[in-house]
């Protein structure tokens, strides 16, 4: 049994108190694991979780409650263990670590190194929650009964930002004692890490960042075009394939022209609900199409498989669009495989957007913004950057310091990856980060979508080698023998 392990037992049976770290360092509670472990898995040899107890709002030292922040521990399975563990950053804002404990067996960096896993302040198992289940059952005004609940249980919806965050995970490396480790964070746990390599780089021996969303760029102004530019990238690629544009021809035109059919009129079909597998009624209009292959796009094994939805899809297909999210797909396709089902935090997300990102930017300059044409996909992103605006006044949380959308300058060896058809992280946010990291490598992994350092052997090797030598440029040759995506095609 680890040592902490033995330490949380002995207070339970003799004190009947958590074992808290030493007088100077924030508090540690251990506890028995929240979540079921992957089989195997021995609580206290394998894996050991707690509470990080910190202050909610740092800004009112000696009036502010004490919140509670989940983390696990997954520890070598060798004994020739490296000293420096990494910490994985969840992105979102909102989404969750802990719980999804299995997804990261049989990593090739992790044979060597623990793994830290924490629940961001309101996400996961962490206490308070702001998740808002108000929001996911589709109420009518959903954002603002989740805020007036909140509210009313006296969460500090102010204290949930990258600032903060960034202290807890600082003040975790102290109570966990240890001298430095390694910051790896997707999507907005990128911007979490920046902060963090700003903010308190003490300890920080080096950082990949992964989908990169860095506070300089202005996000919702750009999304428009952003928007466009993935799908017309992905048709292009088709396109220059002979055997994907002989089977699907035309792909673009055909896409916009469904989506505008649909648009006009919606259609209800016989789908999947993602949960039960039971078939339910399922509305699907072209904005509800466009949402749901921009979804697709984040994971690179789906990519290959979204002409071929398309072409099904405008046929009257539409369960196709089921089966690419949720199912098998031909020719021996993969299924989609998510964590625990605990949901990704709402209110996290709503916060941490408004106070950083809305705040400094302008509604009437996003709107402007999207291209005038295909007009589906333009009425889908006017629809979009309208909700978020609208529910940033309803949140009602002041700007961030303008600090947190200025650029993040460090000399922290960083490894800055990109994939070519990230729908929501675009690679040119990821070369702005690297461009003030001067001690950084950036690469693009060609067919990649939204988190492409695990994508194959040849990235999960670059991972390997920095973390191995941070201050030395990793060998990326094998990048250049990716290629693009392998595109199914029809059965002959």
């Amino acid at each position: 049994m680890r040592l902490r392990s033995i330490l949380w037992v002995l207070s339970i049976l003799f004190i009947g108190m958590p074992v808290l770290a030493q007088e100077d360092s924030p508090a540690i509670e251990w506890t028995p694991c929240w979540m079921e472990l992957p089989d195997g898995f021995v609580e206290g040899e394998d894996i050991e979780c707690g509470y990080l107890l910190v202050p909610e709002n740092r800004a009112k030292p000696g009036n502010t409650p004490t919140i509670e922040l989940a983390f696990a521990i997954v520890y070598a399975p060798t004994e020739d263990v490296q000293p420096d563990p990494i910490i994985y950053l969840a992105g979102g804002p909102g989404g969750n670590a802990v719980a999804d404990v299995e997804s990261w067996l049989e990593i090739p960096y992790l044979g060597d190194r623990d793994l830290i896993l924490l629940d961001q302040r309101g996400t996961g198992y962490s206490l308070p929650s702001l998740n808002c289940p108000e929001v996911e059952a589709g109420e009518d005004n959903g954002t603002e009964a989740c805020r007036d609940r909140l509210i009313e249980e006296g969460v500090d919806l102010q204290a949930y930002n990258s600032a903060e965050n960034a202290a807890d995970v600082a003040d975790l490396r102290v109570a966990l004692e240890y001298d430095e480790w390694n910051l790896y964070g997707i999507s907005y746990g990128t911007r979490l890490a920046l902060t963090v390599m700003r903010d308190y780089p003490e300890g920080v021996r080096s950082v990949i960042i992964d989908s990169v969303y860095p506070p300089e760029v202005s996000s919702w102004e750009e999304y428009g075009r952003n928007t466009q530019d993935v799908f017309h990238r992905l048709f292009e690629a088709c396109a220059a394939d002979n055997a994907c544009n002989a089977a699907f021809p035309n792909l673009e035109q055909v896409f916009y022209e469904t989506a505008a059919q649909l648009d006009a009129e919606p259609v209800v079909y016989d789908g999947v609900d993602a949960d039960t597998g039971e078939t339910v009624d399922t509305p699907l209009s072209g904005s509800d199409l466009i949402d749901r292959l921009f979804g697709v796009m984040y994971s690179t094994e789906s990519i290959p498989y979204i002409p071929w939805a398309i072409s099904e899809i405008a046929n009257g297909n539409y369960a196709a669009l089921d089966d690419l999210e949720y199912g098998e797909m031909p020719e021996g396709g993969y299924r989609q495989i998510d964590g625990e089902d605990i949901s990704d935090s709402e209110g996290m997300n709503t916060s941490v957007e408004c106070q950083e990102e809305i705040a400094f930017l302008d509604e009437t300059a996003a709107l402007a913004n999207v291209p005038d044409e295909p007009e589906a996909l333009r009425n889908n992103s006017l629809n979009a950057i309208r909700a978020t605006f609208a529910d940033c006044q309803v949140w009602g949380v002041q700007a961030a310091d303008p600090i947190e959308a200025q650029p993040v300058v460090s000399n922290i060896p960083t490894l800055v990856a990109a994939g070519e058809f990230d729908p929501i992280t675009p690679a040119k946010w990821a070369e702005s980060a690297a461009s003030h990291l001067p001690n950084s490598f950036f690469f693009v992994f060609p067919g990649g979508g939204h988190g492409v350092i695990d994508m194959n052997e040849c990235s999960q090797g670059i991972m390997q080698d920095f973390l191995d030598n941070p201050t030395v440029e990793p060998d990326a040759s094998c990048i250049a023998q990716i290629g693009g995506p392998e595109w199914v095609l029809p059965p002959a």
